[in-house]
This record gives structure tokens, C-alpha cells and sequence, in this order.
């Protein structure tokens, strides 16, 4: 699938889209000239999830990040098993229900599902997927503002009801200089439609357009029936039910190609408030779910007069299959089939996804028609510095690097570095403090990591990391996550190969032959002189597994610094194999999973902080 920038008048489209937004951050949404949500409604795992979600939006709005007079609620799953998406969206009707009585069949309803932990993206685990930067805007975006803005031409269309939407994707479209000329239904169901190659579709929702062979694919927007959804089919099921596109080279508006035959793939929904109350009599008569329900797979499936209870019996796609699981999709199906689904066909859109590290890099980084689209820069909200003895320099000296040219740079976010590092083409940086200059490889992305040499920073060797730079080499991912050990905070780098899969679980449930960092995890206890005993998932965390997210693989130390210094020589010794270079025996091993349960939410949030306001005021002043 391609793109023309030469023809893209996506780029216009969205470049208006995000100025009308900007222009609303910290004021009332009465000032925008057009409808807003009235309620802004944000799904979290748990309790624990959703205390971190509200301090961040508490810290947004005082920073007038955000749209104000528009109430912001986070509501997190109930304690048990995990509910899906399906199950968070049961929750957070029957939860306004509570709160607004009848008067929320009046309201717009925007709901975003932000749970979960982000194992294929785990710098966003902590913080949430919802809360990360986007390398856009002063101050810089996070996906919170781009689904505030993302909509923004729809509000108009669609009358009371509930949007639903995920936090980790990006929808860039052009809907025409007066928006979409056309609707969302006032019963049942509406989905965004946008065209996409069949390999997308295999991963995707695909819609089964009535009358397909006759639509009109010169059109940028257009309202179609759909007769059948299809959840990540394969390509022969596609040409089964009617569901391709045929040719050898499709055309769409602003210069959108596909060489092949296409699908429309899902992104956003939007249900009236007639399924609303289906949906809030069926978790009162029901009570509490026990098995997990995806809000697209269970949902839309059930929608469409070709609707087909097939897929109630495909648990392929389930992450943990319960007894209630089969009977529960049976209900729901019976509950929602007869219920139209009507599709809004964007001809002129393209729908990216960034849950995964190789997504992360290619998109921020690659992708140069996403990024002209979207706005982005690859240097956004950051401080260069030059240093003497230490001492930050004042703001008189130049503050910009100077680079050989814009495609030797990486995307680099609401960071400190020294003028001098270097950040290759497909590197992203975010939130990283360094005055020691560091030079970063290809495909390597690194979170919220510090060297400083104000602290008392050990490699973890008794020898004092004092040198001229640092280098982080390819295809690596690091994360440095502070972590409550009795009553004291401590810090935890989780560090892993870019292609290294932490949710796959091992083989017979050995973990010694886990692959880690192009090794096993053997070969890594063996380098690093850890007992492979000690490697198990902790016992206090529940419903474990034998993959790299409960495998305890990773150190705490005192500071940030040692932290990733300590970090940074395990993986060299990792990859050159040499055992003896570096020893974690004497140190506490933490996995993702129980960094999670002990992560010190308020010191991540207070260096974040700082981070922002070192920078804000650098700016301020140069």
C-alpha cells in the first residue's frame, strides 16, 4: 500500500485537524466551532491501572494539555478473570448508567480501551499506551490528544451514543474541506471502513460490503451496508464471502495505491444508545462476566443478516479460554444479531498501528508519508546541552547539534542529551537524561533512561562509570522502571532484543531454552553467573507463565545510572559471550511482570516532571 505525497491532500486534511485541536487545548470546549464529547471515558485493567491513568490526567489538566469542561472518567475492570475489551465496554455502560441515569441516552460518549500491559511494547506498560508520546505539538503529544483530534470531523455526524476505540493506533484520512458528507446511523451500529491490502485484512476485522463490486472507489467517503464482518480471516475466506476488492492495482483518492486485490479492514465503532441499553439490561441480568470478550470479534461478528455463529467456537484469538466463555459468546450473539451495521467507507484513509517495538521505530522513524501526514518531527521537546565539569552550560551556547543531515537523526522526545550524541536513522528516544554524550544504534529504542555523572553511578564492578560516551548498540529495546523495595525506591532497566517475543511461551514450559537476545536464557544465566532456579516466575505474582515477561532476568540497583550502565555491559558480554565480563549474583532479579506490581508510579511521574521542566524553562529562556 502506498502513498503520493506529490497528490496527498491527507497531509492538508490533517494538518487542519490538528491546528483545530491545538487551538483547544486548556480552553472550554465551548470555543470550538462544532460539538465535543461530553463524556470522555478511558477503560483500565484494574484499580491499580486506573490510579496511574488518573494521575496523569490530573497532571494534563493542569498543564492545560487538555480540552477542559469535558468530564474525563477512568474506569478500570472489576477484580477476576481478564474481560477483554467486550467486557470492559459492559462495564463502563453499566458504570454511566449508574452515574448518569436516563440523561446518558442524551449524551456523545467517546470510549477508548487503554487496559492491558503492552508486552510487545513495554515502555508503555507502566505509564499506559494511552499516556505515550507522540513526537508532535508543544508541549508534545501523547495518544490522548491524537484520539481527541482524530475525531474531531465526526462529533457532527453522529448523534448520541458511544464511539469505541483502542489507544495504540493512528487513523490519517481526508474527509474533504466541509467534512464527511455523510452519517452514522441513529440504530445500531457504525464502523469506520478504510482499504487495505489482503495481508492487512488477515490480522484485521474485514467488512463484507453489500454490492461491493459496484462501489465507487474515486469517492473520499461513502455510507454502505455491511452485510458480514469477518475476524482476521484468511485470503481464501475473503474471496469466499465476497469480502475483495479485485485487480492487479487499485486506485483510492490522494494518490492511495494497492497493488492487488483489497479488503475494507475495521478501526473505530460507534453503536446508538438502542444498543446501549441492550447492553446495560444484559450486564444487570447477567452479572459479572468471567470469561474475556473482544468489543470487535464477539461484538460485530454478530452483526449483518450474513452474521454467522462460527466464529462463537474459534478460541484462537483468546488469551485464556474459561467455562463461561463459549455460552457467554452464545448470549451476546443472540443479544446483538439482528442489529444493522452500517459502514462508513474511507477511501481516502490509511489506519496504523503502533502496539509493537518494530512498529514504534518503523513508524516514527521509516514511514516518511506517515510522518509528513501526521505532522511529526524526529526532534520534538528536547534540550541539547553542551557541559563543563559537569555543570550544564547556560542557553547562550548553541543548543542544536550539528548533523550531517536530517536522515542520520532518530526520532528523539522530551529528552536531555549533550549536542554531541548520536542517534541513528531507526532509533527512538524518549524521556532520556544524559550528559555523558551517547550514541545509539539502528532499531534500538530507549525509554526513560539517565546516565548522570553527578550520581554516584557504578557499573556494577566497583569501577566508576567515568567515559567519553556511551554506545547502545542495534536491535536493542531499554526501559529503566523505578520499583518499590522496602519502602525504599530502587530501579529495574528491562533490556531485550528489538525481535525478542516476551509473550511466547516456551516450549514444555522450559525455560531454560527461552530465546533471549538471539541466545537462550540458559546461555544467558550461564554468561551472567545467574542460578537458572532463580530465573522462575516470582511466586506472588498470579496466572504466571514460562515466557520472558515472568522470567526474572533483570537486576535492581539504586540508581537510574547504574541501572542502565550495568545493563549496558550485560548485553555486551550477552553478545560477545564472555562469561566473567559481568555478574548479577549479589543483585535482586526482578521480571517485567513483578516490576509491575512493585513500580513506584510517583517517581517516574516526578522525573518526567523534571524532565519537563528543565526543558520548558530552556526554552523559555532561549
Amino acid at each position: 500500500m502506498e502513498g503520493d505525497l506529490n497528490e496527498n491532500n491527507i497531509v492538508k486534511f490533517m494538518n487542519q485537524l490538528l491546528k483545530r485541536y491545538d487551538d483547544l487545548r486548556g480552553k472550554d470546549k465551548s470555543r470550538l466551532d462544532g460539538p465535543f464529547w461530553d463524556v470522555v471515558v478511558i477503560t483500565a485493567a484494574d484499580e491499580d491501572q486506573k490510579d496511574v491513568y488518573v494521575k496523569q490526567i490530573e497532571q494534563k489538566l493542569s498543564r492545560k494539555e487538555l480540552p477542559l469542561g469535558v468530564p474525563y472518567f477512568v474506569i478500570s475492570d472489576p477484580p477476576g478473570p481478564k474481560l477483554g475489551n467486550g467486557g470492559s465496554t459492559f462495564t463502563a455502560v453499566s458504570v454511566l448508567e449508574e452515574k448518569y441515569g436516563s440523561h446518558l441516552f442524551d449524551l456523545r460518549v467517546l470510549l477508548i480501551h487503554a487496559g492491558g500491559q503492552s508486552q510487545r511494547l513495554p515502555s508503555v506498560s507502566v505509564l499506559g499506551k494511552i499516556f505515550s508520546p507522540v513526537p508532535f505539538g508543544q508541549p508534545l503529544y501523547q495518544m490522548l490528544d491524537v484520539k481527541l483530534a482524530m475525531y474531531l470531523p465526526l462529533i457532527a455526524k453522529l448523534g448520541p451514543g458511544i464511539f469505541v476505540t483502542c489507544a495504540d493506533d493512528f487513523l490519517v484520512c481526508n474527509l474533504g474541506q466541509n467534512g464527511p458528507n455523510t452519517t452514522f446511523s441513529t440504530t445500531g451500529f457504525t464502523a469506520l471502513a478504510h482499504p487495505s491490502t489482503l495481508a492487512i485484512g488477515t490480522g484485521h476485522g474485514v467488512y463484507v460490503v453489500k454490492e461491493l463490486e459496484n462501489i465507487d472507489t474515486k469517492a473520499l467517503v461513502l455510507n454502505c451496508e455491511c452485510i458480514q464482518v469477518l475476524q482476521k480471516p484468511s485470503e481464501e475466506m475473503m474471496y469466499k464471502k465476497g469480502a475483495v476488492l479485485k485487480g492487479k492495482d487499485l486506485h483510492f483518492p490522494d494518490g492511495i495505491k494497492i497493488f492487488g486485490s483489497a479488503a475494507y479492514t475495521d478501526s473505530s465503532f460507534y453503536f446508538a444508545h438502542d444498543i446501549t441499553k441492550k447492553f446495560i439490561k444484559f450486564a444487570k441480568d447477567n452479572g459479572a462476566l468471567t470469561c474475556e470478550i473482544d468489543a470487535y470479534g464477539d461484538f460485530l461478528q454478530a452483526l449483518g443478516p450474513l452474521a454467522s455463529e462460527d466464529y462463537i467456537y474459534n478460541t484462537s484469538n483468546v488469551s485464556t479460554i474459561t467455562p463461561d466463555l463459549i455460552p457467554t459468546r452464545q448470549k451476546i450473539f443472540s443479544l446483538l444479531n439482528g442489529s444493522s451495521l452500517m459502514l462508513i467507507v474511507m477511501n481516502s484513509s490509511k489506519f496504523i498501528h503502533i502496539g509493537t517495538m518494530k512498529e514504534y521505530i518503523d513508524s516514527y522513524c521509516s514511514d516518511v508519508t506517515f510522518q509528513a501526514e501526521m505532522h511529526l518531527s524526529k526532534d520534538i521537546f528536547n534540550l541539547w546541552t553542551t557541559y563543563s565539569n559537569g555543570d550544564l552550560e547556560d542557553c547562550e551556547a548553541p543548543r542544536k547539534r550539528i548533523r550531517l543531515s536530517d536522515t542520520c537523526l532518530g526520532c528523539v522526545m522530551h529528552s536531555i542529551l549533550p549536542q554531541n550524541s548520536f542517534t541513528s536513522s531507526r532509533s527512538v528516544l524518549e524521556y532520556c537524561h544524559f550528559d555523558t554524550p551517547v550514541q545509539v544504534g539502528q532499531n534500538t529504542i530507549l525509554s526513560n533512561c539517565r546516565l548522570l555523572s553527578t550520581e554516584k553511578c557504578m557499573n556494577g564492578q566497583g569501577e566508576k562509570a567515568t567515559s567519553s560516551s556511551v554506545k547502545v548498540s542495534d536491535n536493542l529495546f531499554l526501559h529503566t522502571i523505578p520499583v518499590t523495595v522496602e519502602d525504599k525506591t530502587q530501579f529495574v532497566t528491562i533490556f531485550c532484543d528489538i525481535e525478542d517475543n516476551l509473550k511466547k511461551v516456551a516450549v514444555n514450559n522450559d525455560i531454560a531454552k527461552l530465546h533471549f537476545l538471539q541466545k537462550t536464557v540458559e546461555d544467558v544465566a550461564t554468561i551472567l553467573d545467574i542460578d537458572l532456579k532463580e530465573t522462575a516466575p516470582h511466586p506472588s505474582i498470579p496466572g504466571s507463565k514460562i515466557n520472558l515477561w515472568f522470567s526474572s532476568l533483570f537486576p535492581v540497583v539504586d540508581t537510574m545510572s547504574q541501572s542502565l550502565m550495568l545493563s549496558l555491559k550485560a548485553i555486551k558480554a550477552i553478545r560477545e559471550e564472555k562469561a566473567g565480563m559481568v555478574s548479577f549474583k549479589e543483585y535482586p532479579l526482578y521480571s517485567m511482570a513483578r516490576v509491575l506490581q512493585t513500580k513506584d508510579l510517583m517517581s517516574m511521574l516526578a522525573y518526567r516532571e523534571e524532565l519537563f521542566k528543565q526543558i520548558s524553562s530552556s526554552n523559555a529562556k532561549c
